[in-house]
């Protein structure tokens, strides 16, 4: 007997199993929720829920969690680890190839799915903006900073801009930009390769441009859901040209130190960062240091207090040697 209709049937019917097959969270309350897992980065777990969006967990209220798909783990050691998950009672299996591995949560920094994603997903970042009028010297300043970010399994890519316009009685008193693009290729026991792309420009240093191209090795020393701290070294080529003086093409050594605190479910969080370069042909030295500390308004929206310096040990002659500043804005991630 002839049945037209059974590939239609079982093609609903396999459907809808797929569609049954969700991800699983249970909390310290008690609370069940089915949906997606999106990610687990900074201590918080992102979970989507069909008709009501994406909701964060902090991971240390996480009883147990499923999930029929594929996942890559990161731990603090910075092994990575490819599989399905399952946690319960303060610990995450993990079923890879290989057979299943049990791990501490507390040890868990990280979990992605293991699917590569297109290349406009994944992006995560957050822009701020400030200003300031001064009537007494008719001033104005503006601040502007950007960074976006999108991490894979192998990959850290980071876009980051900050830009600052001082103006005295219609007159630019100050102009500072700062737009760096880099790329992280992770490797065993927290290693990474770093290539960076640098462009500048400061005008209290009379720098009319710097275009700088790197290349480095580092790694992270401690990672954990509240902070990381980090450190490279390499190679540079740097070509610049300030006011009034010819371009010139200076190669340098480099070292950096990283250091980041963040606190869960809020914005709240302390990122420094001080890069030094030394040009062995003159003996020149560069620091390059910022620091920002964010604290949480609402929702996704927060407020940035930044600082930073600029020096360099041998100047063109007659120009300044080293830029200073502060500035305060309010800005949201996204």
């Amino acid at each position: 007997m002839n049945f037209p209709y059974l590939p239609v049937l079982a093609f609903l019917l396999g459907t809808a199993s797929i569609a049954s097959a969700e991800d699983v969270v249970t909390l310290t309350s008690g609370n069940r929720m089915t949906g997606e897992i999106r990610e687990l980065t900074r201590g918080e777990l992102s979970f989507r829920i069909a008709g009501v969006g994406r909701v964060d967990i902090d991971w240390r209220n996480v009883v147990e969690l499923e999930s029929p798909d594929r996942f890559y783990i990161v731990l603090s050691t910075g092994e990575r680890e490819v599989g399905t998950l399952y946690v319960h009672g303060g610990q995450l299996s993990i079923t890879t190839d290989a057979g299943t591995r049990r791990i501490d949560t507390n040890e868990v920094v990280r979990i992605a799915p293991a699917t590569e994603r297109r290349l406009l997903e994944g992006w995560r970042g957050s822009i701020d903006a400030g200003i300031d009028f001064l009537s007494a010297n008719n001033e104005l300043d503006w601040t502007l900073n950007g960074a976006v970010e999108r991490r894979t399994m192998r990959y850290l890519t980071k876009l980051q801009l900050n830009s600052l316009l001082r103006r005295r009685s219609g007159d630019v008193a100050q102009r500072r930009n700062h737009f760096e693009i880099g790329s992280r290729r992770f490797l065993a026991d927290r290693w990474f390769v770093l290539g960076q792309l640098h462009l500048e420009e400061d005008r209290e240093l009379d720098l009319d441009s710097r275009v700088l191209l790197g290349a480095a090795l580092g790694r992270t020393l401690s990672q954990t859901n509240r902070a990381m701290f980090a450190v490279y070294g390499g190679v540079d080529g740097d070509r610049e040209k300030f006011r009034g003086y010819d371009a010139d093409t200076i190669f340098e050594v480099h070292g950096a130190v990283e250091w980041e605190w963040f606190a869960v479910g809020t914005e709240n969080g302390i990122d420094f960062r001080t890069l030094a370069f030394y040009a062995p042909d003159n003996s020149r030295v560069r620091v390059e240091a910022q620091i920002a500390l964010r604290r949480n308004i609402t929702d996704n929206y927060f407020w940035a207090l930044r600082a930073y310096e600029s020096y360099n040990s041998d100047p063109p002659d007659d120009l300044e040697s080293s830029d200073t500043g502060i500035s305060f804005s309010i800005g949201r991630d996204f």
